[in-house]
């Protein structure tokens, strides 16, 4: 028997035993399942291993024993291979995951604008809307997007009236500036579309239309100017006779620097805040311009800054239509207040001989920037004029008490009335009183 050789008959056992035949002689029923016939053979398998040590020559007990071994290393390799194998399908089928529908890929088309609104100034009709965040599935987009403007007048066709770029979720504006055949003639209904195109120029559809109006805007209002007075902030004008039938005035509060916005308490006599920005309308008949309006909100000691259009308001297919002038020319306006209290009324005195005093009280008056009263005294009988006998500051409390009075004498008596600005009234009605000796 050479090295690797092994005899025939040790690997017919060899083969029995593993399992690979069930033989009835070896007393491995039928019915055995294949892990116990398995078992059976690894312990066969080393009893013949220690018997072969035993009764065989030395080198065919080696080699059998050896080559045994080598057979079950192959069985158990195999064996791993296969258990790792069937261990993994499920690991990798989960990761795979259940299979999806296929998906159509994105056109990337916006979604439409849904906001728009027009209005007309002049020769001009200013767009704004709101660009979309997203396109119509839901994916968000990047980057500035193409709008495109259509303009359409009457039943006529859409016509392009330009485009521009803008970013997503960005306020977006566009300024059409009519053409000659526009601007004049009888008024007809324009309507107005954006489309928002991809990259490939399709879009999702146009946005909500907007109205305006073609025909002769109003003339702009001329020689507009703003003057303070004691119950507002008179605006005039030179009135026009044409189809208008309402002048609309802004105001903006110049904020002084270093200051903010917001008006402050010094206010006109009706007292109200008010915001930075404002809009009054003054209504008319058409060909009755009343030329002059005004402003009963503003505050004293603010600086502001007036425009004036004119609007012609216009119904077109169901649709309310404006056409507004270009403004006028701002009118500037500090409303420094110059403009004292009303005089004190219903002054008394009243002597008070055991506390050698005087004592005077008189109606209080009502402005919101008063800032007190002024209490003024002379002696009867002289020529010499009234004195101030009250404090340095202003006298809060519509009352004040003449201690410095000397028995005896008698005194006239007025009070006048200074706001926060340092405006002082005319001196009251005079009183006289006077104390015993």
């Amino acid at each position: 028997m050479d090295g690797d050789s092994v005899p025939k008959s040790i690997i017919q056992e060899d083969v029995i035993l593993s399992g690979a035949k069930n033989p009835e002689g070896l007393g491995i029923g039928k019915g055995m399942d294949g892990s116990r016939a398995r078992k059976l053979g690894r312990s066969c398998r080393a009893n013949i291993c220690w018997i072969l040590r035993r009764s065989a020559p030395q080198n065919d007990r080696t080699r059998a024993c050896e080559y045994r071994r080598r057979l079950e290393m192959t069985q158990g390799s195999r064996a791993s291979f296969f258990f790792t194998l069937f261990a993994a399908v499920p690991l990798f089928l989960a990761g795979c995951g259940m299979v999806a529908p296929p998906q159509a890929p994105s056109l990337y088309l916006p979604q439409p604008v849904t906001d728009l609104t027009a209005s007309r100034v002049g020769n001009s009709v200013h767009l704004h809307w709101t660009m979309p965040k997203r396109t119509t599935d839901r994916i968000l987009l990047k980057g500035d997007q193409k709008a495109y403007i259509c303009r359409s007048v009457a039943s006529g066709p859409c016509e392009p009236a330009g485009d521009a770029k803008f970013a997503p979720e960005a306020p977006a504006a566009f300024t059409d500036t009519l053409p000659v055949g526009l601007t004049s003639g009888q008024p007809q209904l324009i309507t107005y579309t954006v489309e928002l195109l991809n990259r490939n120029g399709r879009t999702a559809g146009p946005s909500n239309p907007a109205w305006s109006a073609s025909g002769t805007a109003p003339a702009q209002t001329s020689g507009f100017a703003a003057d303070i007075h004691t119950d507002g902030v008179l605006l005039h004008w030179q009135p026009t006779q044409d189809a208008s039938s309402v002048i609309r005035i802004q105001r903006t509060l110049v904020p002084k620097p270093g200051t903010s916005t917001k008006g402050s308490s010094g206010l006109l006599r009706k007292g109200a805040e008010v915001p930075a920005q404002q809009t009054l309308e003054v209504a008319y008949a058409p060909q009755s311009d009343p030329a002059h309006a005004y402003d009963k909100d503003a505050a004293f000691n603010q600086s502001y800054r007036y425009t004036a259009q004119r609007v012609a308001v216009l119904t077109l297919a169901t649709h309310k239509i404006e056409i507004a002038s270009d403004p006028s020319p701002a009118a500037i306006l500090n409303t420094r207040d110059i403009f004292p209290p009303s005089v004190p009324g219903g002054l008394v005195a009243v002597g008070s001989p055991e506390e050698h005093a005087i004592d005077l009280s008189w109606s209080p008056d009502t402005e919101n920037d008063l800032a007190g009263y002024i209490v003024y005294r002379r002696e009867t009988g002289s020529n010499t004029g009234a004195t101030r006998i009250s404090p340095a500051q202003p006298v809060t409390e519509p009352a004040f008490r003449d201690a410095t009075a000397l028995p005896g004498k008698r005194y006239a008596y007025a009070v006048s009335a200074i706001d926060q600005d340092g405006n002082e009234s005319a001196h009251s009605s005079e009183t006289e009183e006077a104390l015993p000796q």
